[in-house]
């Protein structure tokens, strides 16, 4: 199944990928197939997604978030910029062994700052064949401005 590079952002086909929003989070990592250059490749997906999910998280709340691998290979999801302890970090044999084939891991930390950050794989080429996605943590105070919207803008090649 290709898709064009129009088209493929979200499994709900939507142009823009999956806002979560909360304390608990369910993500998968798996294949999909993508087709942005006129050849069909298997692309690493979150939640049948490329980029991944935005995570929406609240500074000073606590956050489950449970990672399954669908995977064949071990992988992972390195929180990037997160305050948080070593053991939720996600670099395999650094903080921890990674996600087994078929396994869950889950990730369990007191959200410490606000902005807007990235997380991605530590485990092989994962990152660079599309397991990324963006964190926005909103702050605990009210913003001292206000807006109509807000775009998170994910760049990758």
């Amino acid at each position: 199944m290709g898709f064009s590079s129009a088209s493929l952002f979200a499994a709900n086909g939507s142009k823009q990928p999956e806002l979560l929003r909360g304390n608990d989070f369910n993500l998968n990592i798996g294949l999909q197939s993508v087709n942005f250059t006129g050849v069909d490749r298997l692309a690493t997906t979150v939640n049948g997604s490329l980029p991944g999910p935005t995570l929406y998280w609240q500074e000073g709340e606590t956050v489950t978030i449970k990672v399954t691998n669908t995977l064949n290979v071990t992988s992972s999801i390195h929180w990037h910029g997160i305050i948080l302890p070593t053991g939720m970090d996600g670099v395999p044999g650094l903080s921890f062994a990674g996600i087994a084939p078929g396994e869950t891991f889950t990730y369990r930390f007191k959200v410490q700052q606000s902005g807007t950050y990235w997380y991605h794989s530590h485990s092989g080429f994962q990152e660079q064949t599309g397991l990324y996605g963006a964190i926005v943590v909103l702050p605990k105070q009210a913003e001292p401005i206000t807006y109509d919207r807000d775009h998170v803008v994910m760049l990758s090649d």
